[in-house]
């Protein structure tokens, strides 16, 4: 399976220390440095997780240290205390839409890298599926598409295409589609950090492989689960890609 990806990317940091005391000039938590982690993000995180499920992929995005998303996180309670957001000028991609490409992956944060105009010269020039994740509120460009949105992003919907399958994810419920609710396993939450990445993804990869959309938006509900369990975004394991296909058998 040959995937493009179109997105942008930004580097994710941790920054980890321990609380012990609050400063005395202001009410807030003071956080002795421990370490530090830092991992590319936003659609490269959905490259990881395509290539980890066994897909091809070409990239057009930006250098991750245009957009950086700085975490804050306390060791002793697993709680994150502040996020600093740095973000620089992204100037549009060119995408060259060459024969070959089993799918066109959209992961569109909004930041710059995709210009509306362009993309919707991109979408009706396509031949094949196309799977968007976007925070515009006007997602009309992406014409033919499958789209992944949450619940809130949603609700701030101005317009859709006129030609398209909405899917929309909803955290600890799962995700919905065409009326029809796909309920999240109950699991214990450590982050949701790139959940919507994995899900993406494993949406993408199962629905290539199947062409069963409820089938594979049963099974990207099941492995975003599983990421939300872990610190930090998250790239799937082969035991976590072997417990999806087992289990889609008691689907």
């Amino acid at each position: 399976m040959k995937l493009l990806l179109l997105g942008e990317s930004c580097c994710d940091e941790y920054h980890y220390g321990v609380v012990n005391r609050i400063a005395a000039e202001a009410p807030v938590p003071i956080l002795d440095y421990q370490d530090v982690e830092k991992r590319s993000g936003m659609a490269a995180n959905v490259r990881s997780n395509l290539i980890a499920l066994g897909a091809t992929v070409d990239f057009v995005t930006n250098h991750p240290s245009q957009l950086v998303k700085r975490r804050f996180v306390d060791t002793r309670s697993n709680q994150m205390l502040m996020r600093e957001d740095i973000e620089s000028h992204i100037p549009p991609a060119e995408v060259d839409l060459s024969p070959g490409y089993d799918a066109l992956v959209i992961s569109d944060y909004n930041k710059g890298l995709i210009d509306s105009q362009y993309i919707q010269t991109v979408c009706e020039n396509f031949n094949g599926p196309i799977f968007v994740d976007s925070k515009r509120s006007d997602l009309s460009p992406f014409e033919k598409s499958f789209i992944k949105v949450n619940e809130w992003e949603e609700k701030a919907l101005v317009k859709l295409p006129k030609n398209h399958q909405l899917v929309t994810t909803l955290g600890k419920r799962g995700a919905k589609w065409n009326n029809t609710l796909f309920q999240a396993p109950h699991v214990d939450v450590f982050d949701v950090t790139g959940a919507g990445d994995v899900f993406l993804a494993s949406l993408v990869w199962f629905y290539m492989e199947t062409l069963d959309l409820p089938l594979s938006i049963h099974t990207a509900v099941y492995l975003a689960s599983r990421s939300v369990q872990h610190m930090g975004i998250y790239t799937l394991s082969n035991r976590d890609i072997e417990a999806a296909k087992e289990f889609q058998k008691t689907l």
